[in-house]
């Protein structure tokens, strides 16, 4: 089937759009892009800045657009550089920081090749941090596994990248140590996949503080178009405790994803709203999946969710959780 155009479509939801995930690295080309956002109804986001001068110049060139996350430094914290950190956290208020953001995935393993000793959030020698975030009330948005697809292949060597279910376990006990925490998991908290959402469900049930976003589009696609009937139940009974997310950097090159016509971001968002709100059968990804190249590409199945889910998916999680 033709891949519909985000311009010319008359979509099941057409009210604002709130993108829980997104980042600036720098400043080019980045009011093109937002431009572009606000074209597709994208109103408002949370970015993660990654320096304090991008925070600043973002929030003077588009004052009250933005959540802004603070990136607590990979380096810092596997480093044990726990002072630094927690003077980070310290500062992130005035500095205009709504909440924290951690990338602990396997892959900090090909980063730190030195690196000798186990690695875990759950050491107590991080404790410090994360209570240092609940008594400044900072959420944290926490990236800590990847695909079941990069376990076959990128850290298919268990020695030295350990196993997912090793890392949904740590995952687990971390958010089980600080139920004061409000969580946002990352990626579905990697668990997309239609196998893992039992999983997820029971997390959901056990622990308050959790929310997931939808962060990245291919990854959602994928996984949950293999069964869209079980997909579409989880998405329904847990519709407030997920938040639309894309994983877009926001200052990226617009040019074409797959066309000169579709920048990346542009993809990105087109391919999760047929995801989500139509009933679209094995529409192509509208941009390269290299998970799946080698089998002739991804394929959409949309779950054609309800208004009332969208409206929670798309805006009223991230409004209520965000207060933007």
């Amino acid at each position: 089937m033709a891949i519909l155009h985000l311009h010319n479509q008359t979509w099941k939801y057409t009210g604002p759009i709130f993108d829980a995930h997104t980042h600036v690295w720098e400043t080019t080309n980045l009011r093109q892009n937002i431009d572009e956002q606000r074209e597709l109804g994208v109103k408002s986001e949370l970015v993660i800045a990654h320096s304090s001068e991008i925070r600043d110049y973002t929030e003077q060139e588009f004052p009250h657009t933005f959540v802004f996350a603070k990136y607590l430094s990979t380096q810092y914290v596997i480093g044990s550089q726990i002072e630094v950190v927690l003077s980070e956290i310290e500062t992130m208020r005035e500095e205009g920081f709504s909440l924290a953001k951690m990338w602990a995935a396997p892959g900090w393993r090909n980063y730190f090749k030195n690196y000798e000793g186990v690695f875990q959030l759950t050491d107590r020698r991080y404790k410090p941090i994360f209570e240092q975030l609940v008594s400044n009330g900072f959420p944290l948005l926490l990236h800590m596994s990847d695909p079941d697809t990069y376990y076959a292949s990128t850290y298919s060597n268990a020695e030295i990248y350990g196993t997912k279910e090793e890392h949904l376990d740590e995952l687990e006990a971390l958010i089980q140590s600080f139920p004061d925490l409000q969580f946002q998991l990352a990626h579905f908290a990697a668990q997309p996949e239609i196998h893992r959402l039992p999983r997820l469900a029971e997390w959901f049930e056990k622990y308050d503080n959790i929310v997931v976003d939808t962060a990245s589009s291919r990854w959602m696609a994928r996984e949950l178009s293999k069964d869209p009937d079980a997909a579409r139940d989880f998405l329904i009974h847990f519709s407030k405790r997920i938040l639309f997310g894309t994983d877009g950097t926001l200052n990226t090159s617009s040019r074409q994803a797959t066309s000169p016509s579709m920048s990346p971001y542009k993809a990105r968002l087109l391919a999760q709203r047929i995801l989500w709100e139509t009933n679209e059968h094995e529409t192509p990804l509208p941009f390269p999946d290299r998970d799946t190249e080698s089998i002739g590409g991804t394929f959409i199945n949309g779950l054609n969710l309800p208004n009332r889910v969208l409206k929670d998916l798309y805006w009223k999680n991230g409004k209520r959780l965000y207060d933007f």
